[in-house]
């Protein structure tokens, strides 16, 4: 390599970020995003949690569900994959009308419908309907058409994420899109000056 090959060489090295520095700035921003949207996931399962434990406990459930919906709205990463769907609370408001609707029986009906449920197995997530039917049956005095069940689509959840938010994790990503494209023209560039200075050896200038 002659004088003016090794000239041309050393002014491009000392004009710009040396590529080390940007591939440490790109594991860096790389990691900042993984951290951050890692804790937007715990965050989400947190609320998550919370929002279970309130219905299983008669809590304050609307709350539970604004905050959880805020959380999972504002940031990234934060997909819940099975629509939440409120059990227990969806039991206690059929057990108001079942209780209602045999009032005047003198039998706690609804206890004995349960019971009555819990030995056939009925899961958790059909003991309304089970215990409401079993009302019909053991009531002679309840039609059918006094016990009306909430609808169960007023009980079930779902959550929309979006693909990129304005928080910690999205502008992460961000900054580790450019630093990444960053690396690649540099590769590119440094390709090119290869180039460059193998063509003015060949023709000697």
């Amino acid at each position: 390599m002659d004088g003016h090959a090794k000239k041309f060489l050393h002014h491009w090295r000392k004009k710009y970020i040396k590529t080390w520095q940007i591939l440490l700035f790109l594991a860096l921003a790389l990691t900042s995003t993984i951290f951050f949207l890692r804790q937007n996931n715990l965050k989400m399962v947190e609320l998550r949690n919370q929002v279970v434990q309130a219905d299983k406990q008669g809590g304050d459930i609307a709350g539970a569900l604004k905050k959880l919906n805020t959380h999972v709205f504002a940031h990234m990463n934060t997909q819940i994959v099975r629509p939440i769907e409120l059990v227990n609370t969806y039991n206690r408001e059929a057990q108001v009308a079942i209780i209602a609707a045999n009032s005047g029986s003198g039998r706690d009906i609804y206890a004995e419908a349960t019971a009555a449920c819990e030995r056939r197995g009925v899961p958790l997530s059909s003991i309304a309907q089970c215990a409401a039917d079993f009302a019909v049956t053991n009531n002679p005095s309840t039609g059918p058409q006094q016990i009306k069940l909430p609808d169960k689509n007023l009980f079930i959840h779902t959550f929309a994420t979006p693909l990129w938010t304005a928080d910690l994790a999205g502008f992460s990503l961000i900054i580790t899109g450019v630093v990444f494209v960053w690396l690649g023209l540099r590769l590119i560039e440094y390709v090119l000056v290869r180039i460059i200075v193998r063509n003015r050896l060949t023709n000697g200038f």
